[in-house]
């Protein structure tokens, strides 16, 4: 049976030539009261007198009537929007996700990320909602928050609940940036994904962005990135083999192969495939069940690995954060993995490390962020080699968007989880509403946006 499907054809539809390159963006938000910063549920809550409380329901039915988003629904129940390329999503505990469109260019990345948060913002004020770039929700306990009514999820939440303890923890209370890349070639494929997966845990400090939880420090730089080491095993974390030499697409084909279901799309409906890994799929008779081509892509996007391979590379190892802390990390990858130079310098740099070093760094950051070590070199000082080298390859209008991590590498030299904790306790008296407020992203992005 799987001699029949042309499993690496999927990686291999991706290629294009170095000039049509482009880049994508992938940002989550936290939405929150606005007085209290907790949770706020998918659906309404009904009050004593019958009246309906704040809900991600009601703001995107507000953007679908009110700015023209079309709108996708599950059993009568809206779930995601797409508008002129652009589509916002939603994540299990309803977290909103910009889903944006492949841009030759960071100009207009800025300008989708730019009308994605100045109307998602407007329209979740009025309700009383503001949307956080934060890596973990800072007040509400994952348990305590309910699940956005889509089949997925209810397939996806026991079985990954069996893997790992903080599973749903992922689920309900994270939210990451993910920048999207192309590759010409299975050669440029899988250099620009071992350079990626090299040097992602560096990324994953200097952005760290979720050191919160239940209104307290949680003793985490990246509570986020540490609660992916509890979710999976089978699929999720750093892969051994990306580094070895002469690694191909038929590698990315073995490993997501061995990693077990979760469903295949069957007459609209999902169904319940948990149990079974995707070679045991080809090879046996799943209740009349003929595998495809759709099936496999379908797999692909239920691995979680700290890059990930398409139709291109996604890199996923980051907090949320302000929009301005979005562009960068977009800026960044861009400048890194889309120049020869910088992506052979950048990997010079952790070439020598072992991959049991990779892991212990990787597990090392999510506790110290920019204060962990490989080799001896701290993720403060190969975090600014990583800046450097991504401004020397970007042209100057570009390289203008690394200014947020140039900030926290060079003149902070403290990651935002360090300046988050500093204000909590500080200057925002550990007051919900202070915090919420100063992260509002809408006034952040406007100005940031009239200074160029």
């Amino acid at each position: 049976m799987s001699a029949s499907l042309d499993l690496v054809s999927v990686f291999m539809s991706g290629e294009k030539p170095a000039e049509k390159h482009g880049i994508g963006i992938e940002y989550e938000r936290l939405p929150v009261d606005r007085q209290t910063g907790r949770a706020v549920p998918y659906a309404a809550p009904t009050g004593p007198r019958g009246e309906a409380g704040k809900s991600i329901e009601a703001l995107l039915e507000a953007l679908s009537a009110e700015h023209g988003w079309e709108a996708t629904r599950e059993q009568g129940h809206i779930t995601s929007l797409h508008k002129e390329g652009t589509r916002v999503t939603l994540e299990p505990g309803a977290q909103i996700e910009m889903s944006g469109q492949i841009h030759r260019s960071l100009k207009t990345a800025r300008e989708e990320v730019t009308r994605f948060v100045q109307t998602t913002s407007e329209v979740a004020s009025r309700l009383g909602v503001s949307l956080l770039g934060l890596g973990y929700h800072p007040f509400s306990d994952f348990i305590e928050i309910g699940w956005v009514p889509k089949s997925r999820y209810r397939i996806m939440a026991p079985y990954l609940a069996s893997r790992g303890h903080l599973a749903h923890g992922m689920m309900k209370g994270t939210a990451g940036c993910q920048v999207n890349l192309d590759y010409s070639s299975e050669a440029d494929a899988m250099d620009k994904m071992r350079v990626a997966m090299a040097v992602s845990s560096i990324v994953t400090a200097l952005c760290a962005n979720s050191p919160l939880a239940r209104g307290q420090a949680n003793g985490f730089a990246t509570k986020r990135s540490h609660i992916w080491l509890h979710t999976d095993p089978d699929r999720c974390g750093l892969l051994r083999w990306v580094f070895d030499e002469g690694a191909k697409y038929a590698d990315y084909v073995s490993y997501a192969l061995s990693v077990p279901m979760l469903f295949v799309l069957r007459d609209g409906e999902l169904k319940n495939m948990t149990g079974r890994t995707f070679n045991a799929y080809l090879d046996g008779d799943d209740a009349g069940l003929t595998p495809t081509l759709a099936d496999w892509r379908l797999h692909l996007t239920t691995l979680f690995p700290e890059v990930r391979l398409k139709s291109y590379l996604e890199v996923r190892g980051s907090d949320s954060g302000s929009p301005d802390m979005i562009l960068a990390q977009a800026a960044l990858w861009k400048g890194l993995l889309y120049d020869d130079r910088a992506r052979t310098r950048a990997f010079d740099m952790v070439e020598r490390a072992s991959f049991e070093e990779r892991l212990s760094f990787h597990r090392d950051v999510s506790r110290l962020g920019l204060q962990a070590a490989l080799r001896g070199d701290s993720a403060l000082d190969l975090a600014q080699s990583l800046v450097r080298l991504a401004e020397q390859a970007l042209p100057p209008d570009e390289a203008s968007l690394l200014e947020p991590l140039r900030r926290i590498a060079q003149l902070d030299r403290a990651s935002p989880a360090d300046l988050l904790l500093k204000r909590w306790s500080g200057e925002w008296r550990r007051d919900p509403r202070r915090l919420v407020a100063s992260l509002d992203p809408e006034p952040e992005l406007t100005t940031a946006t009239r200074q160029r």
